[in-house]
């Protein structure tokens, strides 16, 4: 369960990674994965989502110690982390262009969510499938149709 961490008002962690925006992903992140993904960007991801570092590896699929000895040592993330947290963030940035705030974001992000079998769509997130799902109700939130 995410802990209770506001998330920062700071840029998304996405334009330290030379993007201008969520929308960038899908072209991008595949290259960025593929050259590496430095440990170090889970510090200020973690504070841009409002999560502690510990519940971020634990999203990431990784144990605490890894990613802090990854992180201290300033190697790459496993491929698999990294792509779940640049995952993680486009998402919540899509949330926060839906509803217009970063607050707005991080609440819908951690409600149960009756499409998703009252699972919090932070969690969905955690696959490249639930994160689809979670896509496609904020498409559908924005323009007109479910949330």
């Amino acid at each position: 369960m995410p802990s209770t961490i506001q998330p920062s008002s700071v840029h998304s962690p996405l334009v330290m990674l030379g993007l201008r925006s969520f929308h960038d992903v899908p072209a991008h992140g595949h290259q960025l994965i593929r050259k590496g993904l430095s440990s170090r960007i889970i510090e200020p991801v973690s504070q841009y989502l409002g999560l502690g570092k510990g519940v971020l590896a634990q999203y990431m699929n990784l144990d605490r110690g890894t990613a802090t000895r990854l992180s201290a040592k300033g190697q790459d993330l496993p491929a698999h982390a990294a792509e779940t947290l640049l995952r993680l963030v486009e998402v919540h940035d899509m949330a926060a262009d839906v509803f217009a705030t970063e607050e707005g974001a991080s609440a819908w992000l951690r409600t149960p969510h009756p499409l998703l079998d009252n699972e919090v769509p932070l969690d969905a997130i955690k696959t490249s499938y639930g994160a689809q799902l979670v896509k496609n109700l904020l498409m559908s939130t924005k323009y007109g149709g479910a949330a």
